[in-house]
């Protein structure tokens, strides 16, 4: 019988680490709202929660060792520190967000690294996800029942905002699916924990009881089981088919019981899964959900990953700049097989190659190596959980965005940590650990700032991002003045709806647009731009952004909205846009099928 690391005696006290790393876990559950794509309060509670638990470490127990993955976290945080020396960054006081998270992540990753009984972890750890999937299994319940709780404006419970894809409070019905996994994790780790012997295991699970308790993680089992096929996530149906044999084939024990266990284990995952998702798509004839959209192929992903590529050849070294793929694509727009909008290329290789070319690749070799030595089947039952458990987040990382949303990279560092491997001995003084401390409660403090701070500003608003009214306002009324230092992205995403597009501050209202089109290029933007563009004089730039206008649509047919747009300007403006405009129908009358002129 396999014996776990967990036979060490447990010299650390790690209750408060795992509480506080529970409670960021259990913000996956707040209700996801956000007009700039990752959540800025989910986030910064989660790195408000992480904070206080590696503070919690610091100052309970010794720091000896120092794992190779962190270091790539620290060489991403330098290498996005110095990215104004490489590329113009949209919105460079933002960077400070990245940086402080990945810092954190990298403390975060080095505590790992230093836990004595991973057992103990991982089980107190758990506890806090299996909480998680439960209660959103019951807001998917709801979802299906067409119900939605709200109080005072706030939305405690989301309803279904997808089809038959029932997402919980995750925003994305794949994110849910991750989380899922995560939990059938910790569901197949303590099961196998309860039929071994000779294991620091909680008494719950190898006492008196333990047949209970194995009926408790069987029922576990199928509720998240049911709860991932109502995500009707393909991502998170892979995930588990390679979950299962990783976390038992990679441990020292018989083959028989390695294939038999993963045999076992894939046929009930399978079983239920498929009944769960047939029953939930039964009345809406959508066959077997997961398994049928993985049928239908990547969709546009491989046209994501593949505009990625193309500016990472244009700018090998050094990528077009961090947070700066979006406003990269409209240059882009005429040579795209999908040119609709998109702020990232749904693969995380290609993502970052695009953003910080082969200097961010390089950054990741510290991981790759830490990976390519893990490939063996000597690992504890610990750290093949935590193996399995990576790998189905590079494999999901390969067609979303996971590793960008700070509460999952932290959980995503942590277990990183904990596979077995070499470490580098370093002793950190116990007045450095004391110091970090505070430092990791001042993090934490700040985080509730910023939290405050966007409250006060209202930008939980989602109105106030989407909602255009320029031609509304007088120039008098505008208020340029950003009040709080990183949030200018949401300042000027917010001065997008209310500035007049006229000649008055002509250039302080393209500066604004042109950073803006960095996290909306809507087909307004694009084309306020380009009106500012031909104020200045610039008609080459001009016309590329109104050529871009037309094709970043979802519907070709919107492409019309620029030609009446820019027809009224010429009318309007014929000094300015007459030119533009006849340039622009030529352009059309060449180009009718990806301008919507011929179906």
């Amino acid at each position: 019988m396999l014996l776990s690391t967990s036979n060490q005696t447990l010299t650390q006290d790690i209750r408060l680490f795992t509480l506080f790393m529970g409670l960021a876990i259990l913000t996956y559950l707040m209700p996801w709202h956000s007009p700039l794509g990752r959540d800025f309060v989910v986030n910064a509670t989660a790195f408000g929660f992480v904070s206080l638990a590696i503070a919690a470490f610091f100052w309970q127990n010794p720091i000896t060792k120092f794992s190779k993955s962190v270091l790539t976290w620290l060489l991403l945080a330098l290498l996005i520190v110095c990215q104004p020396l490489f590329n113009h960054i949209a919105y460079p006081d933002a960077l400070i967000f990245p940086v402080i998270s990945l810092l954190v992540v990298a403390l975060t990753a080095l505590i790992g690294t230093n836990i004595e009984n991973k057992a103990n972890l991982l089980n107190r750890l758990f506890i806090a996800v299996y909480l998680m999937a439960i209660v959103t299994f019951m807001i998917q319940m709801m979802q299906m029942s067409g119900y939605q709780i709200d109080y005072k404006g706030w939305v405690i419970a989301r309803g279904n905002a997808n089809g038959g894809r029932y997402d919980g409070n995750f925003g994305q019905a794949n994110h849910a699916g991750y989380a899922f996994v995560l939990a059938l994790c910790g569901v197949i780790y303590q099961l196998q924990q309860s039929f071994q012997e000779r294991l620091n295991a909680p008494q719950w699970l190898i006492g008196r009881y333990r047949q209970y308790a194995r009926f408790g993680l069987m029922v576990l089992f199928v509720i998240f089981t049911i709860g991932l096929a109502l995500t009707q996530s393909r991502a998170g149906l892979v995930m588990m088919l390679a979950v299962i044999p990783i976390f038992f084939l990679t441990q020292p024990i018989a083959w028989k019981s390695k294939l038999s266990a993963s045999v076992f284990g894939l046929v009930v995952f399978v079983l239920y899964y498929m009944g769960a998702s047939w029953i939930s798509n039964y009345s809406s004839a959508n066959q077997l959900g997961a398994v049928s959209r993985m049928a239908g192929g990547q969709g546009n992903r491989s046209a994501m990953s593949e505009r990625a590529m193309m500016i990472f050849h244009d700018h090998v070294l050094t990528g077009v700049g961090w947070n700066n793929y979006m406003g990269a694509s409209v240059d882009y727009a005429q040579y795209f097989k999908w040119p609709e909008i998109a702020d990232h290329s749904h693969n995380f290789a290609t993502m970052i190659l695009a953003e910080l070319g082969v200097l961010g690749a390089l950054c990741f070799v510290p991981i790759v190596w830490l990976l390519v030595r893990a490939i063996h089947l000597r690992h504890s039952s610990e750290s093949a959980i935590a193996l399995a458990f990576v790998i189905a987040s590079i494999l999901y990382a390969s067609v979303e965005y996971p590793l960008w949303y700070f509460r999952y990279l932290a959980v995503f560092a942590l277990f990183l940590a904990l596979i077995d491997q070499r470490n580098w001995q370093l002793v950190w003084p116990s007045k450095l650990r004391k110091a970090m401390s505070f430092i990791m409660l001042g993090l934490a403090m700040l985080s509730g700032y910023y939290i405050w701070q966007y409250f006060h500003l209202n930008y939980l608003d989602y109105n106030r991002f989407i909602k255009h009214t320029n031609h509304l306002n007088q120039d008098q009324g505008i208020d340029y003045q950003n009040e709080v230092f990183g949030f200018s992205a949401y300042h000027d995403r917010i001065l997008a709806m209310q500035v007049p597009i006229n000649r008055h501050q002509a250039s302080v209202k393209e500066a604004i647009f042109e950073e803006v089109l960095n996290t909306d290029s809507s087909q307004y933007n694009i084309l306020a731009y380009a009106q500012f563009l031909a104020y200045k004089g610039d008609q080459q730039a001009a016309l590329k952004h109104i050529e871009a206008a037309c094709v970043m649509v979802k519907n070709l047919s919107d492409c019309d909205n620029v030609d009446t747009d820019l027809g009224n300007l010429a009318k309007q403006d014929p000094a300015t846009f007459a030119a533009l405009y006849r340039e622009f129908r030529q352009w059309r009358d060449a180009n009718p099928e990806k301008t919507g002129l011929k179906p």
